[in-house]
């Protein structure tokens, strides 16, 4: 019930600026995609080749998300 809710809280939230933390790392990007599986992002600071990178986190790693809607 609890991933549900967070779920449907998350997807009022696409197109934000988040931070997602997992148990090893922390990502900062653009929030694209919400399921009730996986979360998708694109990181804010680009990879090797100057490209962003789309990240996809299963919403059961996630330890919190912190919003940035201060747009």
């Amino acid at each position: 019930m609890l991933s549900s809710i967070f779920f449907r809280e998350l997807r009022h939230y696409i197109g934000n600026p988040v931070e997602v933390a997992t148990s090893s790392d922390l990502f900062e990007g653009v929030l694209h995609l919400v399921t009730d599986e996986i979360v998708r992002l694109t990181e804010t600071s680009g990879g090797y080749d100057g490209d962003p990178d789309i990240i996809t986190i299963p919403l059961n790693q996630i330890n919190y998300v912190r919003v940035d809607n201060a747009q």
